[in-house]
């Protein structure tokens, strides 16, 4: 039985979704790809966007590629804020899975991170998965739970660019 992560159903839903499925098993006739970026040089640095609701998100992955910070603005039924997260110590792992497998190595190169705060269903929840795309891009998913007052949101996207 496969376990899949949070992070990993990210990859298989979405606008990820065809990327990955045309990044996974190389086309014998096609060229020899060209030398896989480093995992670091994809995650690493302080990374600033936009939600799909028009708020800010930044985030810093440190040079041992963990994420230490990140803060999300939030817009939904009225209620509006920013949610900070600090001295966390998550880390950007390679959270891909190729079918069939195994990944090519442009594909295993790709960096993800998923977090999430407080406990869903009994108090304000924030969660943020994350995919590290060549060019100095992210783009991802948030969602905020059983905010008082304002309920739920899912499904938010953003992108974002690193600094």
């Amino acid at each position: 039985m496969a376990i899949v992560t949070r992070t990993k159903a990210l990859l298989w839903v979405g606008t990820l979704a065809g990327l990955l499925a045309s990044a996974c098993g190389p086309d014998p006739t096609s060229p020899s790809p060209s030398p896989s970026p480093s995992p670091s040089s994809l995650s690493v640095g302080q990374w600033s966007g936009t939600t799909a609701q028009g708020m800010v998100i930044t985030f810093t992955v440190s040079s041992d590629e963990i994420l230490t910070t990140l803060s999300v603005g939030h817009s939904f039924n009225g209620c509006s804020g920013m949610e900070t997260f600090s001295n966390l110590q998550i880390a950007t792992a390679p959270d891909v899975i190729c079918v069939p497998g195994p990944c090519s190595g442009t594909t295993a190169a790709y960096r993800a991170f998923g977090f999430s705060s407080g406990s869903r269903g009994a108090e304000p929840s924030t969660a943020v998965d994350g995919l590290f795309l060549p060019g100095d891009r992210a783009q991802g998913v948030a969602a905020f739970r059983d905010f008082p007052g304002c309920g739920t949101v899912t499904g938010v996207e953003w992108t974002a660019t690193r600094r």
